[in-house]
């Protein structure tokens, strides 16, 4: 029987997508419904995507929460940014998008220890040579110099 549950352990490790778990990848058919909003996020339509994902239902909440944060934040709205933000990791600690996404707001905030944090759970949950923990170290690089 444990031959077995490991046996099905595996099998998902291997036909999971890598960074499937709150990754920022929203094109799956899965996630389609964020399409629209994610095109108009790479348009850089910020106010106009926050208020599609606002209204949007039937995709994950925690991706609806960290893109809205991501909107938010990038319309200079900062409190409102933290709450997405904290209402995607509370509903997901892992997920990997919001936790750069924050620490990119702590960036903004000048909490640099806080963007720290935040690297250093992405480096546990997904190594260094993730996207998000990429980002976001050169991101605290920057704020750095």
């Amino acid at each position: 029987m444990l031959k077995v549950i490991w046996t099905a352990i595996i099998v998902l490790w291997l036909v999971t997508p890598a960074g499937a778990v709150g990754s920022s990848d929203y094109s799956t058919p899965t996630l389609g419904v964020l399409q629209a909003a994610n095109q108009l996020l790479q348009e850089k339509r910020y106010a106009d995507a926050y208020q599609k994902l606002k209204y949007t239902s039937g995709a994950p909440e925690d991706d609806r929460q960290n893109l809205l944060g991501f909107s938010a934040r990038k319309q200079g709205k900062f409190e409102i940014a933290a709450q997405h933000y904290e209402q995607a990791l509370e509903l997901n600690p892992r997920h990997l998008g919001a936790l750069e996404y924050q620490g990119e707001l702590f960036l903004e905030l000048g909490q640099v220890k806080k963007a720290q944090a935040n690297l250093s759970k992405l480096m546990q949950y997904c190594g260094s040579d993730c996207d998000e923990a990429k980002a976001l170290r050169k991101a605290i690089g920057k704020a750095l110099q």
